[in-house]
């Protein structure tokens, strides 16, 4: 739909239509879908079978597996837990273990009281009493309102940051080379393992660095004071010409996540199934005596009667874009 459009737009917005950016609408957000090269039309062209934009997105694919991009994902979900009983809280919300160390980011699940998965997103421990919660754009109300209904009485107070942080994903084999000439941290794997969260700054700008990938690339999530959001898009870019770096947009996402495996809630994971069925029972701290919720659920399941899978599919006019 075309209409009220655009509604939210990040501060990049002119920046992707000139690199040739056709957006979508996500939430009220324009996110770019994908990017037509020279002497495509920059729009999508509805057909059976594949359509315009296909050859492109997978050049976006090929691009971010062999050389490094950046993903304008701004219109992530941002929250903070503050408080001096937020850990205790988020111990008892979360699937996984979260109260690592400041400095550790996790990704975890929340469940409900009969196991089943009611989100999935990432936590990061920036202080002892100050976590920052990064989840999926359609989810902002829902997740939001699940962590508000469900934190245990105590000292916490949750807060929605969205709008405050722009958040760039520079992904890639040569994501290092490229944040290196922008910053002065030390980025390198022993300097900041997979995992972990920093502060660095990035063109006079304190950016949250988080150490994670949704692609499953070496890459970073570059959360950005929104007015420094074009400043450090440009120092990037700047940077990492030799390279080859380009923006990238969400269907090359889709695609890479799937390819390798990664799930996405509310399509192949919603409250039905339960992170063992999914997969995901790595991520659960069945193991570390702490009670959660879900946790009894969990315990009292039979062997298992459903599994997630994915199949490699060989027809070559097939057309999947995820959820089938």
């Amino acid at each position: 739909y075309l209409s009220g459009r655009p509604r939210i737009t990040s501060p990049l917005y002119a920046r992707l239509k000139e690199h040739g950016a056709v957006f979508g609408s996500k939430l009220g957000w324009e996110r770019p879908n994908w990017f037509a090269p020279a002497g495509v039309v920059a729009q999508d062209i509805y057909s059976m079978g594949r359509q315009n934009w296909f050859d492109a997105v997978g050049e976006e694919h090929r691009h971010c597996r062999e050389a490094v991009g950046i993903f304008d994902q701004s219109s992530f979900a941002k929250y903070e837990l503050m408080g001096k009983d937020a850990a205790r809280a988020l111990d008892y919300i979360c699937a996984n273990h979260v109260t690592k160390a400041p400095g550790r980011l996790t990704y975890t699940q929340l469940l409900n009281s009969r196991g089943g998965i009611e989100a999935d997103l990432t936590v990061a421990r920036l202080a002892e009493d100050h976590f920052y919660i990064v989840t999926g754009t359609g989810f902002r109300a829902h997740d939001f309102g699940w962590i508000a209904d469900h934190l245990p009485p105590g000292d916490v107070t949750l807060t929605d940051i969205t709008e405050d942080w722009g958040t760039l994903s520079l992904m890639g084999p040569k994501a290092r080379d490229v944040l290196a000439r922008v910053t002065d941290a030390d980025v390198s794997n022993a300097g900041f393992p997979f995992g972990h969260v920093r502060e660095l700054s990035i063109a006079g700008a304190v950016c949250r660095a988080l150490r994670v990938t949704y692609v499953g690339e070496l890459g970073w999530e570059l959360h950005v004071p929104l007015a420094a959001t074009g400043a450090v898009f440009d120092a990037l870019m700047a940077a990492g010409a030799g390279e080859g770096i380009r923006p990238l947009g969400y269907r090359a996402i889709e695609s890479l996540r799937l390819e390798k495996g990664y799930r996405a809630w509310a399509a192949d994971i919603t409250p039905n199934d339960t992170p063992f069925e999914a997969g995901l029972g790595w991520a659960v701290k069945l193991g570390k005596g702490i009670d959660f919720l879900g946790r009894a659920a969990l315990q009292a399941a039979g062997p298992l009667t459903k599994r997630l899978a994915g199949f490699v599919v060989e027809e070559a006019a097939a057309v999947l874009v995820g959820r089938e």
